[in-house]
């Protein structure tokens, strides 16, 4: 990756040049209005030509990430949303023997995250109904994958129907435990963890060409109502067997998803029905949607008409269109992204630059944040690098793809495109151009 960041002394020298600015500005055929704030060949722009449309994002990977998103919903403007779960497990112990053991159950537990959920109210999410099943196919270890992978999938091994109870603490075994999901999984997976035709428990190798996972999914149908967000490392995340051993003493043994495990988050939309895709003429904005939805493309049409320059500041303002709404709130963090020649993503050098500045604060030097002026939200981002490197050929496209900030993030949001009358996309572009 390559950085820069001006220095305080340069900042200082741009600003006063833009506020020494006293000629006028005059409109050209190219799509930029140009001012000349001083003899040594400084410009300014407010006027840079955006034209914005909505895409379909190409699949993301969704293997081994920090949160997990299950469940599904139909929002009244983006259409059908699922989201489900392929996840093995790993040994707690090797080698684990249950002599003259009797079964009791065997648990499947999911921590819930505190934040991230979607689709409604958490605190008053409905009634949900979930499938688990069993997996037939192996996840195998260190392969990427992508948010269109599904698994082959053998026995059903529960149906659950919930209400997601976000913040309440769970009881179990008399011991007060954080809020998670706990699905009672078929006897007959947990009696043969119990009593295995083979040493099932040598390695994890070994365990999990046994049992290659489950999928947890909303099951079809069901007036499922929300996607929820769960923590896949966190301590009640684990599949529980509960036995009895020959002394007639309650005991368990777990199977973890951290460390030596695997699991890939699967994402379906449906923008049937919906004018997602369509990009109108008439339209005043663009969707965007996280969770592998749509992505906003930004086109910059006429910047190699600047010719040879040094773009001192580009800063990216966007707006968001229509009213709040609290059971579909917006993302807080937007990104950048660059198409590659292979046809995947890659963030924009200025995020990369922003995130080894500051890890305290990775997102200080990019924003990207969601920001209020009164009553008026936008976001701010700082893609100075990633202009240098346009207007000098080194990107595969004029363009720039706007997502969210992660693919388990859930958001969506309508964003005022460059026929919006007041909320329109700005550029704010400070160059200087390089004597031929």
């Amino acid at each position: 990756m390559q950085y820069r960041f001006e220095s305080l002394l340069f900042l200082l020298f741009v600003t006063a040049g833009l506020l020494s600015v006293t000629g006028c500005s005059k409109p050209s055929e190219l799509g930029l209005s140009l001012v000349e704030t001083n003899p040594s060949e400084l410009f300014y722009t407010d006027t840079v030509s955006v034209n914005m449309s909505t895409v379909a994002t190409n699949p993301l990977l969704t293997d081994s990430r920090s949160r997990w998103l299950c469940g599904a919903y139909i929002d009244p403007i983006f259409g059908k949303t699922n989201a489900s779960i392929y996840t093995n497990f790993r040994l707690t112990t090797t080698n684990a023997t249950f002599p003259a053991a009797q079964f009791d159950s065997l648990v499947l537990s999911i921590q819930y995250d505190s934040l991230g959920h979607y689709g409604g109210n958490p605190s008053a999410f409905p009634q949900q109904t979930w499938e688990v099943y069993r997996i037939t196919e192996t996840i195998t270890p260190e392969q990427d994958y992508y948010s269109d992978k599904s698994f082959a999938l053998g026995d059903l091994l529960a149906t659950h129907t919930f209400v997601p109870q976000i913040f309440d603490s769970v009881s179990v075994q008399g011991v007060v435990r954080r809020p998670h999901l706990r699905i009672r999984l078929d006897d007959a997976l947990g009696q043969a963890l119990l009593s295995p035709s083979s040493n099932i428990y040598e390695n994890n190798t070994i365990f999990k060409d046994f049992l290659k996972g489950v999928c947890i999914k909303p099951k079809a149908a069901s007036g499922n109502s929300a996607v929820i967000r769960f923590l896949p490392t966190a301590t009640l995340t684990k599949l529980t067997l509960y036995y009895r051993d020959s002394s007639n003493v309650s005991r368990t043994y777990d199977y973890l998803s951290d460390g030596d495990s695997e699991s890939v988050l699967s994402f379906q939309h449906d923008y049937n029905g919906t004018r997602v895709l369509q990009n109108n003429q008439i339209d005043t904005f663009v969707y965007l949607q996280g969770m592998n939805g749509v992505s906003a493309k930004l086109d910059f049409p006429f910047l190699e008409n600047l010719g040879n320059v040094v773009i001192n500041k580009a800063e990216l303002y966007l707006y968001p269109a229509g009213e709040e709404d609290r059971n579909y709130p917006i993302p807080n963090q937007l990104f950048c992204l660059e198409k590659t020649a292979d046809d995947n993503y890659l963030l924009v050098d200025d995020i990369s630059n922003s995130i080894n500045r500051n890890a305290l604060n990775p997102y200080l030097i990019f924003g990207g944040t969601l920001k209020y002026d009164g009553d008026k939200r936008y976001f701010r981002m700082n893609l100075s690098k990633f202009f240098q490197r346009m207007v000098d050929n080194e990107t595969l496209e004029k363009s720039v793809y706007i997502q969210t900030a992660s693919v388990t993030e859930a958001g969506r949001m309508l964003l005022a495109n460059e026929k919006s009358e007041s909320l329109r996309a700005k550029l704010y572009l400070t160059y200087t151009k390089n004597n031929p």
